[in-house]
Parts: C-alpha cells; sequence; structure tokens
C-alpha cells in the first residue's frame, strides 16, 4: 500500500525547536511550550505582555454594573481598535494559534484570538468559554439570561446560536461541538491545531506529540484520535493506528475519511 493515499482526516492550524517541558503559569500561553514550540524568550514576553493588556482592559471595564454583554464588547474594541489585533484566516502557521505569538504580532486565527479573550477573562472576572464547531472557534459568555456567543473573526460582534449551526454544521455524534468547553478541553484544541499544522509540513513525530496530547486534553474530539491514528499510520505503528482509528469510531462513528483509513490500514496489515 502507498501510505500516501490516506486521507487527511478534517479538522475543528529552519531553526530547532525547543524540547518540551512542564506548564507552568497561565495554561493557555504555557500549551506551546509544552509541545515544544515556544521557547523561553516568547514565554516571558507573553506573560508581561498579558498582564499589560490586562490591567488595560480592567480599566476599560471598570464600569462593572453593565451586562455582560456590554463589557465583552468593551474589551473587543480594546483589542481591535486601540491594541490593533487582527484576525489571520488564510495561513495555518502556528504564529497566528499559539497565544505567546499571538501576542507579538497582534494578529492570531480564531484559535490564536480565542485564547487571547480566554486567557484574559479570569483576569478581568468574566465568565466566558471557548466553543469549538467543524473547523472553527469561538467564545461564549455566560450570565444571566441566554449564553451569547462572541465571532472573533468579526471583531467580537455578538451572533446567534442559528448562525453556528447554519455556517458550521456537526454530526449528531460529535460530541465536542457547540458547547462551552473547560479551559482543559481549549488547550486540547491548541493541541490539535499544533498537530494539524506539523502533519501538514510532514514533521510527523511533533504531530504525534500534539495529537497525543490533545486526545487527553479533549477526548471527545474524534478529528484528534483520527489524525492520531492517521500519523501513527504513516510512521508504521499499525497497532496503535488501529487503537486511534477505533477510539474515533467510538466517539463518531460518521466521521468522514475514517472508514477508508481504517480499510487502508487493513489491507496494509494483510499484506504482511
Amino acid at each position: 500500500m502507498r501510505r500516501r493515499t490516506l486521507l487527511a482526516l478534517p479538522a475543528a492550524l529552519a531553526c530547532s525547536r525547543p524540547e518540551p517541558r512542564q506548564s507552568s503559569g497561565d495554561p493557555l500561553l504555557a500549551i506551546g511550550a509544552e509541545l515544544g514550540e515556544i521557547d523561553a524568550a516568547d514565554q516571558a514576553f507573553a506573560s508581561a505582555e498579558l498582564a499589560r493588556i490586562a490591567s488595560r482592559a480592567r480599566d476599560a471595564l471598570r464600569v462593572t454594573s453593565e451586562p455582560l454583554a456590554n463589557q465583552i464588547a468593551r474589551l473587543s474594541r480594546l483589542l481591535f481598535e486601540e491594541l490593533g489585533f487582527e484576525r489571520e484566516i488564510e495561513s495555518t502557521a502556528l504564529s497566528f494559534v499559539l497565544l505567546p505569538l499571538v501576542l507579538r504580532s497582534r494578529r492570531g486565527s480564531c484559535v490564536g484570538l480565542g485564547s487571547l479573550y480566554l486567557a484574559l477573562a479570569p483576569r478581568l472576572g468574566l465568565s466566558l468559554s471557548g466553543v469549538l464547531r467543524p473547523g472553527h472557534f469561538h467564545v461564549r459568555a455566560s450570565g444571566a439570561g441566554a449564553p451569547s456567543n462572541f465571532e472573533l473573526l468579526r471583531r467580537g460582534e455578538l451572533m446567534p446560536e442559528d448562525w453556528y449551526r447554519t455556517k458550521y454544521p456537526a454530526s449528531a455524534r460529535a460530541r465536542a461541538y457547540g458547547r462551552a468547553l473547560t479551559t482543559a478541553e481549549v488547550r486540547g484544541v491548541v493541541a490539535f491545531n499544533v498537530g494539524n499544522e506539523r502533519q501538514r509540513q510532514r514533521q510527523l513525530e511533533p504531530a504525534r506529540r500534539a495529537y497525543q496530547r490533545a486526545v487527553e486534553l479533549i477526548p471527545d474530539l474524534a478529528e484528534a484520535h483520527a489524525s492520531l491514528g492517521a500519523v501513527l499510520h504513516l510512521l508504521g505503528d499499525l497497532e496503535a493506528a488501529e487503537q486511534a482509528y477505533a477510539n474515533a469510531r467510538r466517539v463518531d462513528p460518521e466521521l468522514k475519511g475514517l472508514a477508508n483509513n481504517l480499510s487502508l490500514l487493513e489491507h496494509e496489515r494483510g499484506a504482511r
């Protein structure tokens, strides 16, 4: 079997990289360092910069009696209008995904900008959660009344739930989508994006490491299990690949591309 025929399973993003190290400080700042993608200088800069932005934001949100949606709107104006953060919708580079690098460049993908909001939220006393959609990510505020969704690729615009369900439809069996994620699960989404980028670059061992962390942090994400299986398959570890594919099928039996990869794996095992 020619392994190049493996399908790329669907997503939800020359110097040597640093070795992985244990997390410290803010969990959304730390995940990049844990995966060996962020060095100490970027980590130190990010911690200081996040503290500086939080201080600015506290001044902007000093009217504490405002509804939560209004406070989020103030935060969005600060980030996009005063501090100059911008969206990135074309490039999948990790510089737009990992929060320390987003803080340096003032530019982020939906995951990168979402990480910024979620890292600021506890510092500002705001109740925000990340929400994953097929190929997309945004934040949701929980306060009095119905939860409010904020679209980060539209400068924090308030968007109805039906807009997301129509634009980013998900399988009824896909349990990771459309709900409020824990901080650990958001870290898993970041790790999944790291895996996707490293797999696109054919850097299979860093991709495997990132996908393995993703499935540990967000086990309900079938795509992470399937993508881990695809990388293990390419690395020649067919037994581990089969188990990862089985985990993906358990989470979402309808996952697109999974049946094809399982068929290819069975064919290769039979040929040995």
